[in-house]
């Protein structure tokens, strides 16, 4: 690895210093691009210093996109670049913007070692190597705009090149036929339209240039995931229609950049010490994942599996926010306030599941409902539920949420 130490190098505050921590006391390793489309360390040091005010760069490490590496702080320096979790993080930050530049393979190669070194040194696992917006507080910031999923792939790939990654052609081939399915290698006027829908839809596939590259595929599964269908990368039918019909309801987020500034709704953030829950192997236990499979309803054992992720999912559609199957900032206060809003205390989602769900709740909505009281929920209470969502002209999908909840019993 070619790093350059620039500690003493860099633009810094004579007044001001950044707290230090033990080694110890790292967890995570957090990756971020600079959302521009240069940039170096001294850079971003003078804004950080000079416009911010703060007592130094934000990051540990930036790395070039020819791939040499500026080492900015010791790892002990508690510097800012992820809200409440810069305590426990070390920063890297990528320049560029990723959004619409490629990631060129020598920056990768070069990110990828130093972010190995960094494992091995501080003992951390693969699965704490996270994306800016991973961390809690930032779900509406799509920094690094790469798969972290696949990143944390190639990490585990010891030693690996990269060389198997399919090269791409300069040029498409104009006038393909509309094919049925698209993958990751196709090239043609049909991939393009499809760069250009998901661009209109906000999802950034990178350059539109009518080859189904690595961008394009990641830009794909985002959108698979917001819609909440099957996340493959591939555009098959199901995809084709979800694309065909989507409309945007979410509010277009703010992108990272170098100076990581705060705006109304990371002040919001600052104060959540809650951890973010998320499906990843090994899965995550614990009170808090009890806390959320009973508000949600799903099977309450502690451990954060794909039931669990589903039954957010669906809590998440019912209060009309992000749909990630992700617990963070914005769906635990969700949850919050569910619990703190309604005169008849609401528990947890319900819907018709196998075996039927059974309780006291079940029994208020049927009493709500004017339907038998047995606190069984099946098919005919799903069936008068669906009944007064219509007349209520909310979501008809038979399934009590907080936003049906509130109807029933506000």
């Amino acid at each position: 690895m070619n790093i350059i130490d620039k500690r003493n190098a860099l633009a810094s505050n004579r007044s001001r210093s950044y707290r230090r921590r033990a080694r110890s006391a790292i967890r995570n390793i957090a990756i971020h691009h600079s959302a521009t489309t240069s940039g170096s360390a001294e850079a971003f040091a003078r804004y950080h210093v000079n416009e911010l005010g703060w007592p130094g760069i934000g990051y540990h490490y930036v790395v070039d996109r020819d791939g040499s590496i500026s080492r900015c702080h010791d790892l002990e320096v508690v510097s800012y670049h992820v809200g409440n979790s810069n305590s426990h993080a070390v920063g890297i930050c990528m320049v560029g913007d990723f959004r619409n530049q490629s990631l060129p393979d020598v920056q990768r190669r070069a990110t990828l070692n130093l972010t190995r070194y960094l494992m091995d040194e501080l003992n951390i696992p693969v699965d704490n190597v996270w994306g800016h917006i991973e961390f809690p507080g930032y779900s509406w910031k799509p920094c690094p705009s790469i798969s972290m999923q696949s990143f944390r792939n190639w990490l585990r790939e010891e030693g690996a090149t990269l060389s198997n990654r399919p090269a791409q052609s300069p040029t498409y081939v104009a006038g393909v036929r509309q094919r049925s399915i698209l993958s990751r290698g196709d090239q043609g006027d049909d991939i393009r339209a499809l760069q250009e829908r998901l661009e209109e839809l906000g999802f950034h596939p990178g350059p539109i240039d009518g080859i189904f590259g690595r961008q394009t595929a990641d830009a794909v599964m985002r959108f698979q995931r917001t819609a909440s269908i099957t996340v493959d990368g591939i555009v098959g039918p199901q995809t084709r229609v979800a694309l065909r019909d989507f409309e945007s309801t979410i509010e277009p987020p703010e992108h990272a950049s170098p100076t990581d500034e705060p705006d109304e709704r990371e002040e919001m953030y600052l104060s959540e010490t809650r951890r973010m829950l998320r499906f990843i192997q090994p899965m995550m236990r614990g009170r808090d994942v009890q806390e959320v499979q009973q508000k949600v309803g799903a099977t309450v054992d502690g451990i954060f599996g794909p039931e669990t992720e589903e039954r957010v999912r669906q809590f998440q559609r019912s209060e009309r926010i992000t749909v990630d199957g992700i617990v963070g900032p914005q769906t635990w206060r969700a949850l919050d306030r569910v619990e703190q809003s309604y005169g008849v205390s609401y528990q947890r989602l319900l819907s018709v599941q196998t075996p039927f769900l059974r309780g006291s709740d079940v029994k208020q909505v049927q009493e709500a409902l004017g339907i038998t009281t047995d606190g069984i929920y099946g098919p005919m209470t799903a069936q008068a539920v669906r009944s007064f969502q219509r007349r209520e002209a909310i979501t008809v999908d038979g399934i009590v949420g907080p936003q049906t909840w509130r109807r029933l019993f506000g």
